[in-house]
């Protein structure tokens, strides 16, 4: 792996802030976002193998900014986030389709700037701000499309975390 970056083609969509991304096989995805009065549902597909990206089907449910998402599998997971109200609705993203599937509601408080990753072959979904930094931590399990509270985050209470997970462990900072 080169020690440098690499600029690769801008994708077509409209310029946004707090959007929600993640991978899938070979390649990303990225959508929602917005601030203020402008928020978005677009979503879009980047292609390393040609630097391309291609515009997919809209997020279906309301524009939002902020939300959280993960990938398990051959599927996206996307919810939370805002705009004028909050949201807690959660779908999973089937690119092999290009279509959305609602999926069981958030269960956790409403919240916007959560941090959200996978471990083996579950999401989890935690911290971020509703009226306040939250230190709730969540899991969600695909096969019985269920949430389940988990074990609170032991640091801080915050928003706009980044993590990730990795060889079985979550790993959250920021």
């Amino acid at each position: 792996m080169s020690d440098s970056w690499q600029r690769k083609t801008d994708y077509g969509g409209l310029a946004k802030m707090r959007a929600v991304g993640f991978a899938i096989g070979s390649k990303g995805y990225i959508g929602t976002g917005g601030w203020g009065t402008t928020e978005y549902k677009e979503w879009w597909e980047y292609d390393p193998a040609t630097d391309s990206w291609t515009q997919k089907a809209d997020f279906p449910g309301n524009h939002r900014y902020s939300a959280a998402g993960f990938a398990i599998g051959a599927y996206g997971y996307l919810g939370t986030g805002k705009n004028t109200s909050f949201f807690y609705d959660f779908y999973r993203y089937d690119p092999s389709t290009n279509t959305w599937l609602a999926r069981q509601n958030f269960q956790g408080y409403l919240r916007y700037g959560a941090v959200a990753f996978a471990i083996g072959s579950k999401g989890y979904l935690g911290t971020g701000w509703k009226s306040s930094r939250t230190v709730d931590f969540w899991e969600y399990d695909p096969a019985t499309n269920a949430w389940t509270q988990k074990a609170n985050f032991g640091g801080a209470a915050r928003l706009f975390a980044t993590g990730f997970g990795l060889n079985g462990k979550g790993y959250l900072g920021t």
